[in-house]
Formats: structure tokens, sequence, C-alpha cells
């Protein structure tokens, strides 16, 4: 039996084969390609959820699934900062201060079994890393794990959680410079803004989207006003569109009814 603290040699290889690749990781594809390569010689998985906070605190949620049964809706109702899954398992992380693992087997209780499936998760591996004051700084989220729920996993997560986390900065920062010197305007659009396109894309109201997101409704038309204007638009299918072509925005989802 494994001592859970220590790694065995092979595990150790496979350590430091996941590590050396992750230095070669500068672009989203390079991301997904070390996530579901050299990576799942420890977590083997279908599903990655990942957030790392930006430097006003929100956090920035990414996902890199090989999964077609996870869709858009699933993946919007998992980051719902109210109710959302992540947000749950996030509280729940702060109060344990360590891996909250939960395999499909274990998920009777708690209703975990029913919301999991029918998000498309089957079982969920989180963790997470915090600031010196408390505030999450970043999380990792694995679905569809093909390994036992135990030590060995927490240990795996506890290992690589920061050297995921500071190689999705690296990628985020690169995309940001590589916008910022191409074709996006001078101001940027913001995380939050990209957020309220989002929902206005996928045909949400004013008032729809400020009950998802947990805003008043003024801060929402303020964040699409702001969008508009760095976008040099006039209406809000117009901000979709050439979020979309910018490359702000996933066309997936867009209604056909948005006014280009």
């Amino acid at each position: 039996m494994h001592n859970t603290n220590e790694l065995t040699e092979e595990e150790c290889g496979h350590l430091a084969r996941i590590l050396l690749a992750s230095r070669r990781v500068t672009l989203r594809h390079h991301f997904f390609s070390w996530v579901h390569g050299p990576l799942q010689s420890l977590i083997p998985h279908e599903i990655l959820l990942c957030g790392i906070a930006d430097e006003s605190g929100y956090l920035v949620h990414e996902r890199f699934t090989a999964c077609r049964y996870f869709k858009d809706a699933h993946f919007h109702r998992v980051i719902h900062p109210g109710d959302g899954l992540i947000n749950q398992l996030s509280q729940e992380w702060m109060t344990l201060s360590e891996p909250r693992l939960i395999a499909a087997h274990q998920a009777e209780s708690g209703g975990w079994h029913a919301r999991l499936g029918d998000l498309e998760l089957k079982n969920v591996a989180f963790h997470g890393m915090s600031w010196m004051s408390g505030q999450i700084q970043g999380y990792a989220s694995f679905s569809r794990v093909r390994v036992p729920f135990d030590g060995r996993l927490a240990l795996y997560l506890e290992i690589l959680l920061p050297h995921l986390l500071v190689t999705l900065a690296r990628v985020l920062v690169n995309e940001a410079r590589a916008h910022s010197q191409g074709k996006r305007p001078a101001g940027l659009v913001t995380p939050r803004e990209v957020e309220v396109l989002t929902w206005v894309r996928d045909g949400k109201t004013n008032d729809e989207i400020a009950a998802i997101l947990g805003l008043s409704m003024l801060t929402v038309k303020n964040h699409l006003r702001n969008a508009m204007k760095k976008l040099v638009v006039r209406t809000r299918g117009q901000a979709v569109a050439k979020a979309i072509a910018l490359g702000f925005l996933r066309a997936q989802g867009m209604r056909a009814e948005i006014d280009a």
C-alpha cells in the first residue's frame, strides 16, 4: 500500500514529464494537449474546468474537455456565481482546506449523484488555492476521472494544482498580449463584460442576466454600455457579432434572432 505522502518512482517519472512538458505550453491549444496528454498519466479525465482570479479578484473560468456530452449550457450552469457547482465546491474546499473528491458511487448522499449526472460530469475531483486574505486565487475541477477517489488522487491534485494555474496564467497573459497587439481595440473588454455579452449572445434580457450574475440591472446595463463603447457599436446584437469576430466570444449558442 502506498504512503499517501510520497510518490513512487514511476509516479515521479510521470510528474517530471508533466512539469517539463508544461514549460512548452504558451497557447490555448498547447494547454489542451498538455492536460489531455502528459497530465493524463496521473489524473486520467475527460473534463477539466479551471479558473484563476484576475487583478481585480474576478474569477475567470475556462474549460478544456474532450467530452461531447458536456455542452455550453452545462458549463454556464456549473460556473453560475450563485448556485453553480464551482461556487459550492469552492465554499466546501475553503471549509475543509483539502481537495474535494466526489466519486460516482459516493454521490448518493447529499443529492450529488443526480446533480453530477444532470451536468454530465459523473464525478468531481476539485482543489483550490487562496491568497493570504483567504480569497480564492484559482481552482481546478476534474470530472469523468478514471482512477480511484482516494489519497493518491488528493496528493496528485495538491502537487499539480500550482503548476496547472501558473501554466494557465501564462496562456491567458499571452492571449491578452496577442489581442492587444492585434485586432482587439485598445480598450480591452473586461472578463465581466465578456460574461454579460455571453448571456446576451444566449438571448438573455438584462433582467435575466442580472438575476443570473447576482448583479443589479443598472450594473448589467453599465457593463453592456462599456463593452459597446469599446467595441464601437450601437446595438447589443452588433456587440455580440463583433465580439465573436474579434475572438472574445464563441459563436456556439448564438441565437438567430440577435440583430446584426
